[in-house]
C-alpha cells in the first residue's frame, strides 16, 4: 500500500489539499460499505451459532472482524453438517481477503487526510499519526483504484453474509 515503495517519496509541495470530488466518493464508499459488512458479519455470525441478533451483538461487541470469521469457521470446522468443510474453507480465504483490504478501510477511518498527490491525482495521501523516524509521522497514500476495490469486495461479502443469514437450517425447517 506504500505510496513512497510504488512511486516514490511524496513531497509536501507535491500535495493539492483540495480533494476532487471523485476521491471523496471513494473514500465515503469504502466507508459505508464497511460498516454494512460488520454490522452483516454480526448477522451472519448469530445464524451460524444459532443465536439471536440482539445475543449476538452482545457477543461480538468487542470482537474484531478477523475475530468474527474465525469463530464461524470453527463452528463450521467442528460442524457435521453437509458442505461444513467447503464452508470453512471459503471462510478461511474470506478473511484473508478482509485482512488483505482492510487497512485501506483504516486508513481512511483512522488517518488524517491532507488531499491529493498531485504527480500522481489517482493517489489520495494521509499522515498517520505514527512516528516512522527521528523526526517524522508516517504519510502514506491510497489509489483511488484501490479504494474502489476494497468496496467492490465489502459489498460482495456483505452480500454473502446477508444471504446467508436468512438461508433457513435445517433445524428451523424440521420445526
Amino acid at each position: 500500500m506504500s505510496v513512497e515503495r510504488e512511486l516514490g517519496l511524496i513531497q509536501p509541495e507535491d500535495v493539492e489539499h483540495e480533494l476532487e470530488q471523485r476521491h471523496r466518493d471513494a473514500m465515503l464508499e469504502v466507508i459505508l460499505s464497511w460498516a454494512s459488512l460488520e454490522g452483516a458479519l454480526g448477522m451472519m455470525l448469530a445464524r451460524i451459532v444459532g443465536i439471536t441478533p440482539v445475543q449476538a451483538a452482545e457477543l461480538v461487541e468487542k470482537m474484531p472482524a478477523a475475530a468474527r470469521f474465525v469463530e464461524m469457521r470453527r463452528i463450521m470446522l467442528e460442524s457435521t453438517a453437509p458442505h461444513a468443510l467447503e464452508a470453512a474453507q471459503k471462510l478461511k480465504k474470506h478473511k484473508k481477503s478482509y485482512e488483505a483490504l482492510a487497512p485501506v478501510r483504516n486508513m481512511i477511518a483512522h488517518s488524517h487526510c491532507v488531499g491529493y498527490w498531485r504527480p500522481h491525482p489517482d493517489f489520495v495521501v494521509f499522515m498517520t499519526f505514527k512516528k516512522v523516524g527521528p523526526d517524522a509521522l508516517a504519510v502514506d497514500g491510497l489509489n483511488v483504484h484501490a479504494m474502489n476495490h476494497a468496496t467492490r469486495w465489502a459489498r460482495a461479502m456483505r452480500q454473502l453474509a446477508q444471504e446467508i443469514s436468512d438461508v433457513p437450517y435445517a433445524h428451523e425447517v424440521e420445526k
